[in-house]
């Protein structure tokens, strides 16, 4: 069985890699751009100033990796075995149920279907259930372990303390002996036992409420008591983010059941293909195909894969604006647009460039395509606020970078050095913005940098105000003033084309 135990954790990691690798690789993209990890002590120390901080700060320096596709895959599929391993060897058995330990690792899989999930959540549960021998074992140490629990890893500390209601008897500071000579003069071993489960699920209520009142009280209490990060929208609340550790307690009481040795092998052959189909349905359930198409086109267009947002438009394509937008800004960028403009799914104007809306996805594609045309300060605007539309008011290293390049086309350089000052503390955006702050002491070298000098010759020469519905008149006007901005041509036909009759916007 030993044999049999490996063999299936490692088939778990390799689908769960597979899965982020191939089939979701937005979701890498998707959790990497909303948020900005850097290495600072003013960084840990605003992490840890609240509940779960420990695990909040482990997981953002996860999720950085999550920039190169194959390191954030792996990281995943390490998370799911490693969350797996821990229900088994929690249960302290060597001989159990061991299929049922990978339900809350499939479970997970299935609530990240829900792109606001945080690895936060994954994080902590791997981390409560692997402190679950130390809470077993602690008996009245309880008493200072689930206040740190508590502010380390947040309200999933739940979990060792369920599980430890069924442990052994008790243990104190004093022996084992000790310990039931001085509480057997009062209580019978079922007494003990009631008193010390009762006092903990006390204790852990009053830890979390002093916690809150102390370090989180700006947040609304329901957000504190199941997990200020664990879920990036606030005041929300998904069944599966109870659902999950509750599943984990249980899993964990379960792989303690003896199976008959003559059917084991058939048993768990039988649980682990259930589990997997449910896997499969919940999958199906949870992974909401137009979000993610959307966030597909996003990733790609990212790493200036153009064709492949085609072909994937061709096979299926989103009925909504911002798939409209990103396939057009393809379709451009192959030299297809006005050939092909029909052929796919439009909504009028808004599917060439979206009017500004305040959230983190909507603008993402109209912001490199109006960079890309010369119209540098809407960029602006449209990166700021998408980077301050993250929801748990983290900073992005993808729209960090885009507003420090309108500065240095504007020419505003100290503007553009306080925020590659910020990149500068990353991992992944270290390189590139010591590379800027080298080239923006030097005019002649930012006059000479192609991107740079191109959107500087085609952007406008004259500053005046306007707004979305006049943006056909300022491609006509970026044209007239450089005929080598084919972008502003194209998208000029394209809106007379789309406009409705009658200049209705």
């Amino acid at each position: 069985m030993k044999g049999f135990r490996t063999i299936t954790t490692f088939l778990l990691g390799a689908a769960v890699f597979a899965f982020w690798m191939w089939l979701y690789p937005q979701g890498l993209n998707y959790q990497e751009q909303n948020q900005l990890f850097l290495f600072t002590w003013d960084y840990l120390g605003a992490r840890l100033a609240l509940p779960g901080g420990l695990a909040d700060y482990l997981s953002e320096f996860l999720v950085q990796f999550f920039y190169v596709r194959w390191a954030g895959a792996l990281i995943l599929a390490l998370l799911a075995m490693g969350l797996q391993r821990a229900v088994w060897r929690a249960s302290g058995v060597k001989e159990g149920f061991y299929a049922l330990s990978f339900v809350p690792s499939l479970l997970m899989l299935v609530y990240q279907g829900n792109m606001e999930v945080l690895l936060s959540f994954p994080v902590a549960l791997l981390l409560a259930v692997l402190a679950i021998p130390l809470f077993r074992k602690a008996g009245w140490h309880f008493l200072w372990l689930i206040p740190l629990g508590w502010w380390l890893i947040g309200p999933v500390t739940v979990v060792p303390v369920l599980v430890s209601l069924f442990r052994c008897p008790i243990r104190s500071g004093m022996t084992e002996a000790e310990s039931n000579n001085f509480l057997s003069r009062h209580f019978s071993d079922d007494l003990r036992k009631l008193l010390l489960s009762a006092v903990q699920i006390v204790w852990l209520l009053v830890t979390g409420f002093v916690e809150y009142r102390l370090l989180a009280a700006q947040f609304p209490m329901r957000d504190a008591f199941f997990g200020l990060n664990y879920y990036r929208l606030v005041e929300s609340l998904p069944a599966l983010q109870v659902v999950i550790p509750v599943v984990a307690v249980l899993c964990v009481l379960g792989c303690r059941m003896k199976l008959r040795a003559s059917s084991a092998l058939a048993v768990e052959l039988g649980a682990l293909a259930l589990f997997a189909l449910g896997t499969w349905g919940g999958v199906k359930l949870s992974y909401d195909k137009d979000a993610w198409e959307v966030l597909a086109y996003d990733n790609l267009i990212r790493h200036e894969r153009y064709a492949e947002v085609i072909r994937r438009a061709e096979k299926y394509q989103p009925r909504n604006a911002v798939s409209a937008c990103s396939v057009n800004f393809c379709l451009f960028m192959e030299g297809q647009l006005e050939g092909r403009l029909f052929e796919f799914y439009q909504c009028g104007t808004e599917g060439l460039v979206q009017p500004s809306v305040r959230d983190n996805v909507t603008d993402i594609t109209s912001a490199e395509l109006l960079w890309m045309m010369g119209m540098p300060n809407i960029t602006l605007q449209y990166a700021f606020d998408l980077q301050e539309s993250i929801q748990n008011a983290r900073k992005s290293g993808r729209f960090m970078s885009r507003i420090a390049d309108c500065n240095i086309v504007n020419g505003w350089y100290d503007r553009a050095e306080k925020y590659l000052d910020i990149l500068e503390k990353s991992l992944f955006y270290r390189r590139w913005a010591r590379e800027k702050k080298a080239l923006i002491r030097d005019e002649a070298k930012v006059a000479a940098d192609p991107v740079y000098a191109y959107v500087r010759s085609v952007r406008f020469i004259d500053d005046f105000i306007t707004a979305y519905g006049g943006l056909d008149v300022m491609m006509a006007m970026l044209y007239n003033q450089n005929r080598n901005n084919f972008m502003a041509a194209e998208y000029y036909a394209a809106w007379q084309r789309l406009k409705p009759q009658g200049g209705a916007q």
